[in-house]
């Protein structure tokens, strides 16, 4: 009888590889949409480019291997943290006064070479398989009125595959987060930890999209007949990019494109509570950004302007910090023994 996806589940390691060989245990549960992903050939060789005395090839080799795909799913704080730590490569745990509730303060590692790897298996509801060396190259956070705030990671790894035959993990107890949760503010003052005063456009925002790329890819190793990758590393240039659509109240928009004026965004994402003053939260902040385009359009109706912005580094505070929130006390960076 044919195989179906009911039943499928992927789970990922909480600890990050102490090397990409070095598989770590796989103790956390997350949901996704989308597809289910397995090693590809990337550079499949048959000597069509010879002439051998025949019209058809008569020699082929496998020589390199890939491994892609994509963790699409509903936003909420362990999902962010689990990926966007990876992908930016630092985070600082603090705890949220006397309760239970940490803070995991996720911001861009510009030491960072070798991308933190961790193991994920995945059941696929036919097979499960384990794949080592998973590493995240690029996330977005994204919403629009009356959704779900959305969170898709884009993921990399050596290829490697071995049958597994590890325990469906569980699955952190934390709701989704949806548009009434989040927030817009432009402007203010950032001292590291909280943005003071800025302009609140949470009633005029329509939608936003936050995304982040560290270019991440992978070297093949002379010496490896495996066709796995070998590395995977950061490219040498990092992007953050940041679009919101908005219903036009007044031209401070375009007024702002045209100064070059520059400011500090906020996106506060805050659910319910996690321990006593702690909430779930997801808070995205851009200490220094800029208009890049501000143009005027119509949806369903209502006038809106279209903006992208210029994400720059701050010489302080770096180009783009998550602060997250949950119950989960263990550094999502710490090395597996």
């Amino acid at each position: 009888m044919p195989k179906n996806i009911t039943g499928a589940w992927r789970g990922f390691s909480l600890q990050v590889q102490s090397a990409l060989a070095t598989p770590a245990a796989v103790d956390t549960l997350l949901y996704f949409e989308g597809e289910p992903m397995e090693p590809e050939p990337e550079n499949f060789y048959v000597n069509t480019e010879e002439i051998t005395g025949e019209l058809l090839p008569t020699a082929k080799r496998l020589i390199t291997k890939k491994f892609a795909g994509k963790h699409k799913g509903k936003a909420h704080p362990h999902l962010v943290a689990l990926f966007a730590s990876m992908a930016m490569g630092k985070d600082t745990v603090t705890q949220v006064g006397a309760t239970q509730a940490y803070r995991h303060k996720i911001e861009i590692d510009k030491t960072v070479v070798e991308l933190p790897t961790r193991t994920m298996v995945e059941n696929d509801g036919h097979v499960q398989n384990r794949f080592r060396g998973v590493a995240c190259s690029a996330f977005t956070l994204s919403a629009e009125r009356g959704q779900f705030v959305e969170f898709e990671a884009d993921l990399i790894g050596s290829g490697h595959e071995v049958a597994d035959a590890t325990a469906k993990p569980a699955r952190v107890d934390e709701s989704y987060l949806i548009y009434g949760d989040a927030k817009l503010t432009r402007g203010g003052t950032f001292d590291g930890e909280v943005i003071t005063g800025g302009d609140d456009l949470s009633a005029p925002l329509v939608r936003f999209s936050l995304g982040f790329k560290n270019n991440g890819r992978g070297a093949y190793l002379f010496g490896d007949p495996s066709g796995n990758v070998g590395s995977l590393r950061r490219g040498s240039m990092y992007e953050v990019d940041f679009e919101a659509t908005l219903e036009i109240e007044d031209s401070t928009h375009r007024a702002a494109l045209l100064a070059g004026n520059e400011y500090v965004m906020s996106i506060p994402i805050i659910g319910g509570v996690a321990d006593g003053i702690a909430n779930y939260t997801i808070e995205a902040i851009l200490p220094r950004v800029a208009y890049a385009e501000a143009k005027k359009g119509v949806d369903e109706g209502t006038l809106v302007v279209a903006a992208k912005f210029a994400v720059m580094a701050d010489p302080v505070h770096g180009g783009l910090i998550l602060n997250v929130i949950n119950q989960r006390q263990p550094s999502y960076l710490a090395v597996a023994a």
